[in-house]
């Protein structure tokens, strides 16, 4: 027996947007399945469940045939309807037996049809390996080997298939096996002269080349070599024969005029599949700082690209259902979440990153990048058991370390786990260590080692590690973070006044950390300026209003060294309770 299971891609948003149409198109798909696909194809209606239905089938043939006839209904009923508005199936089929009741079928091969159909892009139909093996040599289906898929609830992975009517592509191809990258793909095309003069021809060239360069130092974005985007000067438009070609995601381009050496900058940032121009801009510059090292004007492009790729993608993995999405966007909108103030926003990043090490078995980013999600639950105070996201956090950054040894990412984060969660600043110390000997560009090495030398009073090395991570970070999405510590290093050296502006630059950036408020608070305090101490010591206590003494001195990796003792005394200074109180804990102190 073949089982089918479909449902809609993206059904709650669709809902929301166009209830009324949805509504009709899937009602009259459901009748188009009961009165004419089921009965052409042997097939039995098992449920229908709102937004999707299970049926079965005697052979698997039919059943993905029934698929493919289903797929092809609604494409003739989208006809005409807004792109956010189409209806779109995913199915999945497996081969199996299964208990019934005459009503309902039951059974592990049923949940095995159901999970490979989570795994399905949009149009897609995938086959568990027993349902191909039945179908192995029919003329009328292609299956495409999708190797070792990784689903839930089946952690040794499973073998699936992607099907197909023969010479015919799904009309989105969005593979999912743990070869797929995980950043985002930006390719900057040369901008285009808008004003004469030939002398003037190479500066689209100096733009793209600046930004590109820019662009490469982040661990987080693929960035497309010129050699490459040079081909397609002066067609930036040509959108899908740029994915095709170079694999982009975003693409940047933009025109330019020149006056009196003064430079007119024109550029737009589109995602590839939605042709959606995501950020857009003019910006003045000129010739001379092109031609410098550190170009403003490519820093300012830069910076802009970086922030807009990585806030399409948290939209993205914000407002849609996980499974719809491709793995660039869920990790690099689970990063991004993950530094989001709200407590919604900050459990949504650890759902994003179970489903990435779902979806890729083998991949030590995602792993990674949970087990840094524990170390930020225990910093922000979220943790109700440190031990227990101590042991969760570890597990994650060995099972990383397990999928890839030389990951410097992943070495750096486990030391960081060490550092915040054990308090075992030699190990950690350690850990990052070994991440820098292993890749020394590895910006999060050094501004964990960095962190770990502030906490043991090691303020001159602090600080350089410290400033050598923002310098090989110099746009990240998070640089908030990365002014933060190096502000605690700046603390640890006795440089309050940089302490406070680090501390105050990184607010600019994210006013809701609160980690950034105490370091504030401690450099306030060492310049003898009480009473602003006490106001940024409120916004802490906005954030944190069960923060005490002996909180902060429990918490902190340093909380029984030097360092720790002396920035406990600056925030009593500042007006910190010892202990908490009742009206602490109803979080009414002001």
């Amino acid at each position: 027996m073949a089982v089918l299971v479909v449902d809609i891609v993206d059904s709650v948003g669709l809902m929301q947007r166009h209830e009324a149409t949805t509504v009709r198109v899937w009602a009259d798909c459901v009748r188009h399945a009961r009165h004419a696909v089921l009965p052409q194809m042997r097939g039995a209606l098992v449920k229908s469940l709102g937004d999707g239905l299970m049926a079965r089938f005697p052979v698997v043939a039919d059943a993905v045939c029934a698929a493919f006839l289903l797929h092809e209904h609604l494409t003739q009923a989208n006809a005409g309807l807004p792109e956010d508005a189409k209806v779109v199936l995913r199915a999945g089929i497996h081969a199996t037996e299964a208990w019934t009741d005459g009503i309902d079928l039951y059974g592990a091969g049923v949940n095995m049809a159901a999970r490979l159909g989570s795994i399905a892009g949009p149009g897609e139909t995938i086959l568990s390996v027993e349902a191909r093996d039945e179908i192995a040599g029919n003329v009328d289906i292609d299956c495409e080997d999708l190797g070792i898929c990784y689903i839930k609830s089946f952690g040794d992975g499973v073998r699936a298939y992607r099907a197909s009517r023969p010479g015919v592509r799904p009309p989105v191809v969005n593979r999912r096996d743990d070869r797929t990258p995980m950043q985002p793909t930006v390719a900057v095309i040369p901008f285009s002269m808008r004003s004469a003069g030939a002398e003037h021809a190479a500066v689209g060239d100096l733009i793209a080349d600046g930004v590109i360069d820019r662009l490469s130092r982040s661990p987080n974005i693929r960035v497309i070599s010129r050699l490459s985007t040079s081909f397609f000067r002066d067609r930036a438009d040509a959108l899908q024969a740029i994915a095709t070609h170079l694999g982009a995601t975003y693409v940047l381009g933009g025109g330019y005029a020149v006056n009196a050496g003064r430079l007119l900058v024109t550029a737009e940032l589109t995602e590839v599949q939605t042709q959606e121009v995501v950020w857009a801009d003019r910006l003045v510059g000129s010739i001379d700082d092109l031609l410098e090292a550190h170009s403003e004007l490519a820093q300012q492009l830069a910076q802009a690209v970086h922030v807009a790729v990585f806030d399409a993608e948290m939209e993205r993995v914000s407002t849609q259902p996980l499974p719809t999405l491709a793995s660039y966007s869920l990790l690099a909108g689970g990063i991004n979440l993950m530094h989001r103030a709200s407590r919604t926003g900050f459990n949504r990043a650890h759902e994003v990153l179970e489903q990435l090490i779902e979806r890729h078995g083998r991949v030590a980013a995602p792993r990674a990048w949970l087990a840094n999600w524990y170390v930020l639950r225990g910093t922000r105070g979220l943790s109700d058991s440190r031990a227990h996201d101590a042991e969760q956090a570890l597990a994650a950054a060995r099972s990383a370390l397990a999928c890839d040894p030389s990951d410097a990412r992943s070495m750096a984060i486990e030391g960081f786990v060490h550092c915040h969660l054990r308090k075992d600043l030699t190990s950690a110390r350690r850990r990052c260590a070994q991440a820098i000997g292993a890749n020394p560009n590895c910006a999060m090495a050094w501004l964990y080692m960095g962190a770990i030398e502030a906490f043991e009073g090691e303020g001159a090395r602090a600080v350089d590690a410290t400033q050598r991570a923002l310098a090989l970070s110099p746009i990240d999405p998070q640089r908030y973070y990365y002014e933060s510590l190096a502000a605690t290093a700046a603390l640890a050296a006795q440089d309050h006044g940089r302490a406070e502006a680090l501390a105050r630059a990184s607010l600019a950036r994210n006013r809701l950390h609160s980690s950034t408020w105490r370091v504030l608070t401690i450099a306030l305090v060492a310049q003898q300026r009480i009473a602003e101490a006490s106001q940024a010591l409120r916004e802490v206590l906005h954030l944190e209003p069960d923060l005490t003494i002996d909180s902060y001195i429990e918490r902190m990796p340093n909380g029984t060294l030097a360092t720790g003792h002396a920035w406990a005394r600056s925030l009593a200074a500042a007006g910190l309770p010892a202990r908490t109180t009742s009206f602490q804990r109803r979080g009414e102190l002001q």
